[in-house]
């Protein structure tokens, strides 16, 4: 938070809101880090102690200063996951989870076998491409760009090049995802700082619109809307539809305005997912539409410019979205997209932030 605080010209004493996300095991709580860094805030909130949860934690600050309960609020995000051991087994703290009565959060069914997130993924993922007729081996293009990018993130955990044979190569986890279809574990902090618009302050970043995460009947955590899993119906969004959400009301714009995309990626699929729900391609055209470079650096649409959670590290989307404040500041360095004034975070899960340039 020092630097946060140092980066926005702030003292800590000016800071009357917090929230955050992850909270324990994998973190600390928002009491234990108020107390420890000796903020004395007004508005206090926690999110759930898993992943997705990043714009949300930056919507409440927004909505928490728009409503007059705070003028400041520090949205913070630390984890540490590398000594909890793997998902689905028996010594981690979220063991219990896949044998809730409905399932896990993911789509988790412990006494079927699916006893991590990654099953949920994976038949998500068949579904998809048994729907739309398309080859597997075409999700290479996600991964393989993402490592590219986080070949210029010093930051970045997944820093080597990534071959097709690498891919091609590594050992399957759960059919038809592999390893390099995996977000690695990732330990760091986030911390940024939500507050009023500031005037004619050129490293400023404007939230021009939000939108939450869905939920009910027709949802599925790592599928489109529509796709068919678990109770969803099959009828997928059109077009129009996907281009009509709120988040684009809000802000004004189109998704053709928009320069840069962060998209949640803990596994390969999910931003074939986010592209289609949110009006970048049509139903079940995704797969097909990101390859040749499409969204590589210099292509029509860069997405997960630092590596994404698949290169950069599972650190819950705010890697993506500290990211996006980089780049629209112009301080991506050698891995900047030109002319890159409008960024867009979103997830298959429904929420979404449209950031502007100052």
């Amino acid at each position: 938070m020092t630097n946060a605080l140092f980066d926005a010209g702030l003292v800590k004493e000016q800071i009357d809101g917090l929230v955050v996300q992850v909270g324990s095991p994998r973190g600390a709580d928002y009491d234990t880090i108020s107390a420890t860094l000796g903020i004395d805030a007004g508005f206090c909130a926690q999110t759930w102690g898993h992943g997705r949860f990043a714009a949300t934690v930056i919507a409440h600050a927004a909505m928490a200063i728009a409503s007059g309960m705070a003028t400041r609020v520090a949205c913070v995000m630390g984890m540490k996951n590398s000594d909890l051991g793997r998902i689905g087994e028996a010594n981690n703290p979220f063991y219990h989870e896949q044998f809730r009565e409905n399932g896990g959060p993911h789509g988790e069914e412990g006494h079927l076998g699916m006893a991590s997130p990654v099953a949920g993924a994976a038949m998500a993922f068949d579904l998809y491409c048994q729907r739309y007729g398309y080859d597997r081996e075409l999700l290479a293009a996600i991964p393989m760009t993402f490592r590219a990018n986080a070949g210029r993130d010093p930051e970045a955990v997944m820093r080597d090049p990534m071959t097709i044979d690498d891919y091609r190569g590594a050992r399957p986890i759960v059919d038809p995802l592999r390893l390099l279809d995996c977000s690695p574990v990732g330990d760091g902090a986030i911390c940024l700082i939500v507050s009023k618009a500031i005037a004619a302050d050129h490293r400023a970043v404007v939230i021009n619109g939000a939108q939450g995460i869905r939920a009910g009947r027709d949802t599925f955590i790592f599928g489109p809307v529509g796709l068919g899993m678990s109770q969803q119906s099959t009828r997928r969004m059109t077009l129009t539809e996907a281009r009509t959400q709120i988040v684009y009301a809000q802000a004004g714009i189109s998704p053709d305005d928009v320069d840069l995309l962060g998209l949640y990626d803990s596994f390969s699929p999910l931003p074939l997912y986010a592209l289609e729900d949110f009006g970048f391609c049509g139903a079940g055209e995704a797969l097909g539409w990101v390859q040749d470079d499409r969204i590589g650096l210099h292509g029509e649409l860069p997405v997960n410019t630092n590596g994404g959670q698949l290169s950069h590290a599972q650190m819950n989307g705010w890697g993506q979205i500290r990211e996006l404040v980089t780049q629209l500041r112009g301080e991506g360095g050698t891995r900047q997209v030109a002319g890159c004034r409008r960024a867009m975070w979103a997830t298959p899960a429904g929420d979404a932030l449209i950031l502007e340039r100052g």
